[in-house]
């Protein structure tokens, strides 16, 4: 796990992003150039990625399909993928807080660690698989931690009823996430290519007290965001999306992996988190 340290300011905005997939026909590298454009816009909103920045599959790869490439922008091999990347976010590579490595630059790491090349490229900051980012004031101060992995694993499809189907997913992220740091205010993965956020529960949990003649109700605060242990009811917690479209643009006759599993619509985009006055405040979907 990589450590990571960077001073912030105490207002500002952190988009976190995975799984870009350029090189397949369905990424939608239009959206994603919306986000980069939203981070350029505003000097206090930077950016962290986690991995499978590029398609990286090969002809020799069983997920390959030769429909499935995107022909039009010519990104045909890894190098030309990887390279596109850094072309694209070159613009805002001082923003970029910390850039991530997935299973798809994995495939390929014996020849050629395409998540280190982009990092060093844009001269960012490498987190590899997982990291943890640890932000201070300008003063040294401790605000925060945060936790990003790439992930594994599959989103529970889980009950027929969508309320319930949702709760499952965001238990079953909670659960996936909580364990790997103790004193991150905000955990994240990506990989899954859906877009869940929970937010902290512990102000909703009552207990009761009593002062020796009287019972008295109270809800239990949330743990500070600086301190040595978070409870992981005081945690956001985030899959963040991504940028591979499931559905492949009609006329282009192509066959996407999503259409061969008749995998459901999910949300294209990323999450970002609200930082005021040095805390978290909110976590929210942002959506193109």
């Amino acid at each position: 796990m990589e450590l990571i340290k960077t001073t912030l300011p105490k207002d500002c905005e952190i988009y976190d992003t995975s799984d870009y997939h350029y090189g397949a026909l369905n990424c939608n590298r239009e959206g994603l150039k919306e986000i980069i454009e939203m981070v350029r816009s505003k000097r206090s909103r930077f950016l962290i990625n986690k991995g499978d920045s590029i398609d990286a599959v090969l002809p020799n790869d069983k997920r390959y399909a030769s429909c499935a490439m995107d022909y039009r922008d010519m990104l045909l091999s890894p190098e030309q993928q990887a390279d596109a990347i850094i072309h694209d976010f070159m613009p805002i590579r001082r923003k970029i807080l910390a850039w991530g490595h997935g299973n798809h630059e994995f495939k390929l790491i014996n020849t050629h660690d395409y998540g280190r090349y982009i990092a060093r490229q844009l001269r960012v900051p490498y987190g590899a698989v997982m990291f943890k980012i640890r932000y201070e004031d300008k003063d040294g101060n401790l605000l925060f931690k945060t936790f990003h992995a790439h992930g594994r694993g599959k989103v529970p499809a889980g009950a027929k009823d969508p309320i319930q189907r949702d709760a499952n997913r965001k238990a079953w992220l909670k659960r996936t996430l909580e364990g790997l740091s103790g004193d991150c205010i905000y955990m994240s993965m990506g990989h899954g290519h859906h877009l869940i956020n929970v937010d902290p529960t512990t102000q909703d949990q009552l207990y009761i007290t009593d002062d020796g003649e009287h019972l008295r109700q109270n809800y239990r605060t949330n743990s500070k965001q600086n301190s040595q242990y978070i409870a992981p009811e005081s945690r956001w917690y985030s899959m963040t999306g991504g940028f591979l479209k499931l559905f492949s643009p009609p006329g282009s006759q192509a066959i996407g992996y999503g259409e061969m599993a008749m995998y459901t619509p999910a949300e294209v985009g990323c999450t970002k988190i609200v930082v005021q006055g040095g805390q978290v405040v909110q976590v929210e979907k942002v959506l193109v």
